[in-house]
């Protein structure tokens, strides 16, 4: 019995009356937990790059959806310009402009030599295409159902036109003299925020006579056809 006894005090140690003998403690009590932990942080973090991502992709798609809106209604702008000034439009008319308020004859020249104005505001006859949402609503167009919208326009489009930079740097800013004027057409997306603007030289004098391309080129002949020079200038503000 005695041995009993020095077997246990050597084995738990000294123990004082009346006081329970704790449990010696694993050093590998709870691992477990940690790993869970750093599993659920790492899933967590997966979770929240994904929506990231999918977050931004949808911006992009949105931003690419407005500008594209923003290119056609400036076209749009564009071809109603080609197709007054084909008419027989007052080109002096519409250089000189009509509002002052709202036009941007140029004056001078700039320290690139440019013309300091964008030009007048175009006129349709008594229509000033300054804000002018497209399509039309002779298009027909309307805004969908309640799951499936569809914006009733595209976005607006302003128009000017000014004499072209060889005659401004000769001095004339309001009488053409080589049947050629510059036409800027700036189009507004739907949000109000994303625009594209388009500036294309295009005759003035339609009764000018051009040699017609040949017939498998594809190619409209007219005084003012498809095939002007455009620049675009892509102004595009996103969030």
């Amino acid at each position: 019995m005695r041995a009993l006894v020095l077997w246990m005090r050597q084995r738990l140690g000294p123990v004082s009356s009346g006081t329970p003998v704790p449990s010696p403690r694993d050093p590998e009590r709870g691992a477990l937990l940690v790993v869970v932990m750093m599993l659920m942080l790492s899933l967590m973090g997966l979770g929240l790059t994904g929506l990231w991502l999918t977050s931004g992709n949808l911006q992009v798609s949105a931003n690419i959806n407005q500008r594209l809106a923003a290119l056609y209604v400036a076209e749009a702008g564009i071809e109603r310009t080609r197709t007054l000034l084909n008419g027989g439009a007052d080109v002096a008319a519409l250089l000189r402009g009509t509002t002052p308020a709202v036009d941007d004859v140029p004056t001078g020249l700039d320290a690139a030599a440019l013309p300091n104005g964008a030009g007048a505001i175009m006129m349709d006859g008594p229509i000033r295409m300054m804000g002018v949402p497209w399509p039309p609503a002779s298009f027909g167009r309307t805004g969908g159902s309640l799951t499936a919208p569809v914006a009733s326009t595209m976005g607006t489009y302003t128009v000017w036109v000014r004499n072209d930079t060889a005659d401004c740097r000769n001095g004339l800013y309001t009488v053409d003299s080589n049947g050629t004027v510059l036409v800027r057409s700036q189009g507004l997306a739907p949000d109000g925020l994303t625009q594209v603007v388009l500036e294309v030289a295009l005759g003035a004098y339609p009764s000018s006579k051009v040699t017609p391309p040949p017939a498998d080129s594809g190619e409209y002949y007219g005084k003012n056809g498809s095939s002007s020079n455009t620049n675009t200038l892509d102004n595009t503000n996103a969030p």
